[in-house]
């Protein structure tokens, strides 16, 4: 089955206009600035928002810790993907 591609964005442009060597310094910063900010983010949850139990915020920061994996991995397969064209 052929694989659907979605439009591009602007007329005559692909949807992949970004080279690789773009998208592996976009995705790098991406991935370093979400990170400050979803810390800092689940720090004052922890901080504020938590009662005052160690079974809560030992489960909070479990997951917040483990959390961030999956958009960072998005993002890194997005910017791992080649520009070479397959064969037709």
């Amino acid at each position: 089955m052929a694989r659907r591609h979605p439009p591009p964005i602007f007329p005559g442009m692909s949807r992949d206009f970004l080279p690789f060597r773009w998208r592996s310094t976009v995705a790098v910063l991406l991935i370093l600035v979400g990170l400050v900010i979803y810390s800092l983010l689940a720090m004052v949850v922890g901080t504020y928002f938590l009662p005052d139990h160690w079974a809560a915020e030992l489960g909070f920061y479990l997951v917040a810790g483990i959390a961030w994996v999956w958009p960072s991995a998005k993002l890194i397969g997005w910017a791992a993907r080649t520009d070479a064209k397959p064969f037709q």
